[in-house]
């Protein structure tokens, strides 16, 4: 559990299909300002608003600047559905940029499939050489160091992740991981206690979190947190491991 997690697979830019989007026809929307341009996106199956935000902005938490531009009043997106995304000048560019940095990024999630870790460390460095806000390719460069054992510069990539992206629940959990495996207990747990606080259902971070409390000597509450991940976990391998944890503290 405490081993290094795998490269998450980005969004591919544009998967869906995207229409340059004319103004006056297609759902209800509010009324772009002036610089505004307007794109009309198809949703694929099983899409999010955030999904979609990540696209476009590269930020999943304007998925409520999209919400409110379409005037919904529900989350649920149907197949095939068209949204309607408004693009500032700004946003525009910041597209464009996102559009070349994917191809050195997906060439660097290939690259690492194949285990060839500097190679895929060079892809995902100009990846954010062209988009220096490119969170995900921050985060799997430094997940690359962590299948390396770097976990020095691992934790540089992630804090790097982070401050890009500081809702995201697995870029705190790899931080734990990395601040576990040089021995900096207290600061792993901090981390995964963040990833818990992002989302509560964290099994693997639950885990850790108990793992790390338990190095750092914290006896009383890494019972609780073992406790709690038997709460969450009551039947599986690890959740036998957890139980053998428990009874040797109690």
């Amino acid at each position: 559990m405490m081993a290094s997690r795998t490269l998450r697979i980005g969004i591919l830019l544009c998967a869906a299909a995207v229409l340059a989007g004319a103004w006056g026809c297609g759902p209800r929307t509010r009324k772009p300002v002036e610089g505004e341009k307007v794109l009309a996106h198809v949703v694929s199956p099983g899409e999010t608003l955030e999904n979609i935000a990540d696209d476009y902005y590269g930020d999943p938490d304007r998925a409520d600047d999209i919400r409110d531009f379409n005037l919904l009043d529900t989350d649920e997106l149907s197949e095939g559905e068209v949204v309607r995304v408004y693009m500032t000048p700004d946003d525009m560019d910041a597209l464009a940029r996102r559009k070349r940095a994917r191809v050195p990024y997906n060439a660097g999630l290939d690259l690492v499939s194949h285990g060839a870790w500097l190679d895929a460390i060079s892809a995902f460095r100009e990846a954010i050489a062209l988009d220096p806000g490119f969170a995900e390719a921050e985060y799997n460069l430094g997940v690359t160091y962590q299948k390396m054992d770097s976990h020095d510069k691992a934790i540089e990539q992630f804090e790097r992740a982070i401050k890009l992206r500081s809702g995201d629940a697995d870029y705190h959990y790899a931080l734990g991981n990395s601040y576990y495996h040089t021995k900096r207990y207290d600061q792993a747990i901090r981390s995964f206690d963040r990833a818990l606080a992002i989302n509560p259902a964290f099994l693997k971070a639950q885990y850790s979190l108990a793992v790390s409390l338990e190095k750092a000597g914290n006896t009383a509450r890494a019972r609780r947190e073992w406790r709690r991940y038997l709460d969450m976990d009551g039947d599986s391998e690890w959740a036998d491991r957890a139980r053998a944890r428990l009874a040797e503290l109690e």
